[in-house]
């Protein structure tokens, strides 16, 4: 028996005791004015205990429990402190991009004004939706909603390509021979190198579970990011092509986190 134990016998809600108890009370001063009177110092100090702590003690085990629980790399990641995940997130596109445009598939100089400034628009955007999703978000709903709608904006904004005056239309686009594969070879490429960067914000999010907000930022991300890739990998300016081929990987994965966010809200 020794202090803590004596102290928590009082909380408990009975005066401690026993051979044990009477054996730490010949040898602890402080104890033994705890029992004076009946015992009625050591109760009154029971009484005035907050009743929570068991509560209190309850909630620190569950955290320690969590806490234990985290290990492996997501674990890692989302430890890191937001410049670092921040950080981390934009290397990657980065890497994409400079390997693209070092393959040199579409010239700089091929491209066109009004294709490379929204080249470098989407460049932009695409900082823009990394800090929006790792950033902290403040408790309002209202800030919540405001980032998934500017998730769906970042999905939109790569079609303002098709108005480019670089970007040709033709009636007999769709009936060419290879057009059904030419657009599926650019989804397929554009998809696979935007996907890394999808589980990057997975990844490096915090929350225990990932909210909408982030899958959704994170849909935006893959559209800005094949765009810009398909823009320095593929040459082809049909309009048919670059809504089949380019543009529809946004529409697609924006959908498909939407629906998978609202099969996990209705079970």
């Amino acid at each position: 028996m020794d202090c803590v134990e004596i102290r928590q016998g009082f909380v408990t809600g009975g005066a401690p005791s026993g051979a044990s108890v009477d054996e730490h009370l010949r040898s602890c001063a402080h104890c033994s004015e705890l029992f004076g009177n009946g015992a009625q110092l050591g109760r009154r100090l029971a009484d005035a205990v907050p009743r929570t702590l068991p509560d209190l003690a309850a909630k620190l085990v569950a955290s320690e429990s969590l806490i234990e629980r985290e290990r492996g790399l997501r674990a890692f990641l989302r430890s890191r402190s937001t410049r670092v995940r921040l950080l981390l997130s934009l290397v990657f596109p980065v890497v994409l991009l400079t390997r693209e445009l070092l393959r040199t598939h579409v010239p700089l100089r091929d491209m066109g004004t009004s294709r490379s400034l929204s080249g470098l628009l989407l460049v932009a955007l695409l900082g823009v939706i990394v800090h929006s999703a790792l950033r902290p978000l403040p408790l309002e709903r209202s800030a919540a909603r405001r980032r998934s709608l500017f998730a769906l904006f970042a999905w939109g904004v790569p079609c303002v390509l098709c108005f480019a005056p670089e970007t040709r239309f033709s009636a007999d686009e769709l009936s060419s021979s290879g057009f059904a594969l030419r657009s599926l070879n650019c989804f397929c490429y554009g998809s696979a190198l935007a996907a890394p960067s999808f589980a990057l914000l997975w990844a490096f999010d915090r929350d225990d579970r990932v909210p909408y907000r982030v899958w959704a930022l994170a849909a935006g991300l893959v559209a800005v990011l094949s765009s810009l890739i398909l823009l320095v990998h593929c040459p082809s300016t049909q309009h048919a092509h670059l809504i089949a081929g380019h543009f529809s990987i946004g529409l697609v994965w924006f959908a498909a986190v939407s629906i998978a966010s609202w099969r996990g809200r209705a079970y």
